[in-house]
């Protein structure tokens, strides 16, 4: 049994647009961080880390827009990886975590890695697609 429905529901659906989109994206990164050992998720994460500025684990989810469920599993393979460790001054919710000498070394070797992932896509889909999404996608995120 079909049911009816008009064809903009499913071909102009952003949900499953943007999640098409970013699983393919995902699955890019991904492969290519797949040497080090890393997703894409916990990459970001070392990224956001090593930049600094959060003053807290929440401080960290908002940041990156994640659950703190999920920031919490990933902080704690990066730790258990031996790249991320507390900060003694903080627990809890007020926790810092900074890169270990090894996390440092890990982002040194998957920064390009990550650049060069970056500049293809770039290349792939043109200059002004290229700008055109970067400005959709935080137009986007802006709406949550």
């Amino acid at each position: 049994m079909t049911i009816p429905l008009p064809d903009a529901l499913i071909d102009e659906c952003l949900v499953l647009k943007s999640r098409k989109a970013a699983r393919a994206i995902t699955r890019r990164y991904n492969l290519a961080l797949k040497p080090y050992d890393l997703q894409c998720t916990q990459a970001s994460l070392l990224f956001c880390i090593a930049r600094g500025g959060f003053q807290s684990i929440s401080n960290l989810a908002r940041q990156m827009d994640l659950e703190r469920s999920a920031l919490t599993r990933n902080l704690a393979v990066l730790q258990r990886g031996g790249m991320i460790a507390p900060d003694q001054t903080g627990q809890g919710k007020t926790q810092i975590f900074s890169l270990t000498a090894q996390g440092e070394e890990k982002v040194r070797q998957i920064a390009p890695v990550w650049q060069e992932i970056q500049s293809r896509i770039h290349r792939e889909i043109g200059t002004d697609n290229w700008h055109a999404t970067q400005q959709a996608l935080a137009l986007i995120a802006g709406i949550g």
